[in-house]
């Protein structure tokens, strides 16, 4: 009977922030919800019904008069739709064999002596460590995002990944929300959760690369190798190779196996996503802990990149989505509930983390 009422609690937080439900009745296995809407109708139905679907519920919304009735069965499926899963297999494809092919064509004399040697090197393995750490990454991040929201009844998609044809063959993935925050304290916890978790993995598989890697002179560089220097780099990125592989001897550069290169992006991707601008992950956290003055922060993180992209282009690209898809963090529908211990902690940590992992020129 407890799992029930949960059920019904659970459905209800679903659906009170479009409908005032004026009844809650049980048919059978179903559960009848007598609704009205509180903005417009064919806005809220539209929007319920792709929350709903999105949530794994099987139900039917019938008109009863000025009312709704909504009949629901309370178990939810889990179901990963073909899309996810497409872009999902496209995305191990590009991580893998795309990735490969950019080190070569970067470092080899011809394309056509890239191609042959990215052919060669897929034969020998190669790809299949950056592949494994890289979306081992992506994954623990995205679903950081999705368990926290699941526990919070906050209902997002499965996460969408991208793929593309760059030196990571990606540019990451991306979770739908489907209904809004109630508070501070859940933004914070579904904001902070995914860059923790997905942050953990990276500095494993970083600290794991590093004790393969070692310092060459450029000039004996092979063909698809990584190489790699500290200037503009991270906190975390430095002290991490000057403790596990050594300063570089003058005239050298470090060349990264493929597991630490996957650990220093899966790093990169953390910060980016912890800037405090908007929509982001850091602009969740940020406004989950200091409301409205996150605004103001948003705008300097955004100019700060717009700076930061005279040394680096990438970051104006960065800054163009700021822009585009606005500074500002929208307000949950409680900001004034108190932060719990656990929230402030987890928002911190994330900060911590941004401040440790952010990197100022990558990709020179």
């Amino acid at each position: 009977m407890e799992q029930q009422e949960r059920k019904v609690r659970v459905i209800m937080s679903l659906l009170q922030d479009l409908f005032e439900i004026s009844a809650v009745y049980r048919q059978n296995q179903r559960l009848v919800f007598s609704l009205n809407c509180r903005y417009q109708r064919e806005r809220s139905v539209k929007m319920i019904t792709d929350r709903l679907q999105t949530a794994g519920y099987r139900f039917r919304l019938d008109n009863d008069g000025d009312m709704l009735l909504l009949n629901i069965d309370p178990r939810a499926r889990v179901r990963i739709p073909p899309l996810n899963i497409i872009l999902f297999l496209a995305t191990l494809f590009t991580v893998y064999v795309v990735s490969v092919f950019f080190r070569f064509i970067l470092s080899a004399p011809s394309f056509e002596a890239a191609v042959d040697g990215a052919l060669q090197a897929l034969s020998r393995g190669a790809g299949l460590v950056f592949t494994l750490a890289l979306m081992s990454i992506l994954i623990v991040h995205e679903m950081g995002h999705y368990i926290a929201s699941r526990r919070r009844n906050i209902v997002t998609t499965w996460p969408y990944f991208i793929p593309a044809p760059t030196l990571i063959g990606t540019f990451g993935a991306v979770i739908k929300s489907k209904s809004p925050f109630w508070n501070r304290r859940d933004l914070i916890e579904v904001g902070a959760a995914g860059p923790i978790a997905g942050w953990l993995v990276a500095l494993a598989w970083l600290w794991y690369g590093l004790s393969q890697t070692g310092t060459i002179a450029p000039d004996v560089l092979e063909p698809g190798a990584i190489p790699f220097g500290m200037e503009g780099e991270s906190i975390l990125m430095r002290l991490s190779t000057w403790l596990l592989v050594g300063p570089a001897p003058a005239g050298h550069v470090y060349s990264l196996s493929e597991a630490a290169f996957a650990g220093w992006v899966g790093l990169l991707v953390t910060a980016i996503n912890m800037l405090p601008i908007g929509m982001l992950d850091g602009g969740h956290v940020v406004y989950g802990l200091l409301k409205r003055r996150q605004h103001l922060l948003g705008k300097l993180a955004v100019l700060g990149l717009l700076a930061l992209g005279f040394q680096t282009p990438m970051w104006w690209l960065f800054a163009g989505f700021g822009l585009f898809l606005g500074m500002n963090h929208p307000p949950t529908l409680n900001d004034g509930r108190p932060l719990s211990r656990a929230a402030k902690i987890m928002g911190w940590v994330a900060l911590v983390i941004l401040a440790l992992s952010f990197t100022p020129m990558p990709f020179r």
